[in-house]
């Protein structure tokens, strides 16, 4: 319990780990939030522009090697995040309201991150187990097209989410 918010009050060094611990938990979520926003937008980019230099070889597929992976770990980060938030949208939404627009929209970006991540890992693990490295069929190609599209998205509202849910409000914030 906050120091002095209720019956119980809390000693001056346990408020003082509280806040510690706050403020840990605050940077940890800035820190993903620029790992989300920065994946969101290195795979626009990268995907906006892979046609101006296909016909360079491997060099797309190399950028692409190393973007999945940022892609992976940006997803796990989402994926926890949006399970958060999906589980106190649904406690808020238990007190008697059936459905509020913040837990429609906790649920609708949480199966939206399953969706995407689920159709990812997939395609993920086969293009690492086709031989030779990049070679998949038209249908697996036309789901990356929809990974790449639809995770930037993901990622970056996540991102957004998570930025302002870490960022002080208000003018307490600023004493």
């Amino acid at each position: 319990m906050r120091f002095g918010s209720g019956c119980a009050m809390v000693s001056w060094t346990e408020h003082r780990k509280l806040d510690r611990e706050v403020v840990i938990m605050d940077a940890l979520k800035m820190v993903f939030a620029v790992i989300l926003g920065f994946c969101a937008f290195a795979v626009a980019l990268q995907y906006i522009l892979t046609p101006l230099y296909a016909d360079l070889g491997t060099a797309a597929l190399y950028v692409w090697f190393y973007l999945d992976i940022l892609m992976a770990v940006s997803l796990v980060i989402a994926l926890g995040y949006q399970l958060q938030a999906k589980r106190a949208a649904d406690a808020r939404g238990s007190d008697g309201v059936a459905l509020s627009r913040q837990r429609l929209e906790a649920n609708a970006l949480f199966y939206a991150t399953v969706l995407v991540a689920i159709w990812f890992f997939r395609n993920w693990f086969d293009l690492l187990t086709s031989n030779p490295l990049g070679n998949q069929s038209v249908p697996t190609q036309f789901v990356w097209d929809l990974i790449d599209g639809l995770l930037p998205i993901v990622l970056a509202i996540t991102a957004r989410r998570l930025w302002r849910s870490s960022a002080p409000v208000g003018p307490a914030a600023a004493e």
